[in-house]
């Protein structure tokens, strides 16, 4: 079993389900509501269980009901809690969700306890020598911590990976770059760190900046992969979508998953796809991610339907 140690947020996401996205200053009626356990660091951290990793949970939780709540729901899905830190006196985080028929999404987010971690929080476990461990990041906790733990992980010689969702408040330094080995962005996340231009070439030069390899992911075009030797396309996987919400989370978390298993990076990119897929068609992010098995099913019959 492999393991992966992901540093991040943890939310409770409250949806609203309407017809069409409200323009600034509309009210749109008529809509459905639904909550669901949320968070980038918490939904990668479940997809990269439920695909079949050993996981481990840092962040940071309000001493609240939601933030019990999280805690009940991350332990109930094969997620470790003990590195959560529970902080007095402050809410959990929460996210506030609007979903169109389409399944396009807009997100503002009350990040709450969220907000107060620090490499202060983290008990390192300790791990046999050799063993391969995968450290995932995200973007909704503060960046300078974010950046404190990617480079301590380097120096603990695990594998990194660092998704930039939803943004950088500022340009990383060259230092935490250095150690990352996978950085994870999408193409409107790529254009705000490193400016407009043609995808490739931007790929090109967020590497030079100093992460060894660069994932970018383009919705239904899949997905690229730029390293130091190629450029490689993965095709998106065809599905009927739902709900948009966590499927970047859910490719992130299988992702990880998948290279903690010793899988080749294209495998990876592969299965972490496919997972991505699988996740568009059910509402909300956590409870969208989907098993190993129901992962190699999809993809035997994507290979006995080609």
């Amino acid at each position: 079993m492999g393991k992966v140690l992901v540093f991040g947020s943890i939310n409770t996401d409250f949806v609203i389900y309407l017809d069409t996205l409200p323009a600034p200053g509309e009210t749109v009626t008529g809509g459905k509501f639904m909550s669901f356990p949320g968070g980038k660091g918490a939904n990668q951290a479940v997809a990269a269980a439920r695909a079949g990793a050993e996981v481990e949970m840092f962040g940071c939780l309000g001493d609240d009901a939601r933030g019990r709540e999280r805690i009940i729901n991350l332990e109930n899905t094969g997620v470790s809690t003990r590195n959560i830190t529970v902080k007095a006196g402050v809410h959990s985080g929460i996210a506030q969700i609007i979903v169109d028929k389409r399944g396009e999404n807009v997100i503002a987010i009350a990040p709450g306890a969220n907000s107060l971690f620090s490499l202060d929080d983290i008990t390192f476990p300790e791990y046999s020598e050799g063993e391969t461990i995968v450290s995932l990041f995200q973007n909704e906790i503060p960046q300078v911590s974010t950046e404190a733990t990617i480079r301590e992980c380097k120096k603990r010689k695990m594998l990194v990976l660092w998704n930039i969702a939803p943004a950088c408040q500022e340009k990383p330094s060259k230092e935490t770059l250095e150690a990352v080995d996978f950085l994870i962005c999408n193409r409107p996340e790529l254009i705000a760190l490193v400016g407009e231009g043609d995808k490739e070439t931007l790929a090109h030069m967020l590497r030079s900046w100093g992460a060894t390899n660069i994932v970018v992911t383009l919705g239904e075009e899949g997905s690229l992969l730029v390293t130091g030797q190629e450029v490689y396309y993965q095709e998106a996987f065809s599905a009927k979508v739902v709900d948009t919400v966590g499927t970047g989370d859910c490719f992130c978390g299988v992702f990880a998953c998948s290279l903690s298993f010793g899988m080749s990076v294209k495998e990876s990119l592969r299965r972490a796809s496919a997972a991505a897929a699988l996740s568009a068609t059910v509402r909300g992010a956590q409870i969208s991610m989907p098993s190993a098995d129901a992962v190699d099913r999809f993809l035997s019959a994507t290979r006995e339907a080609q």
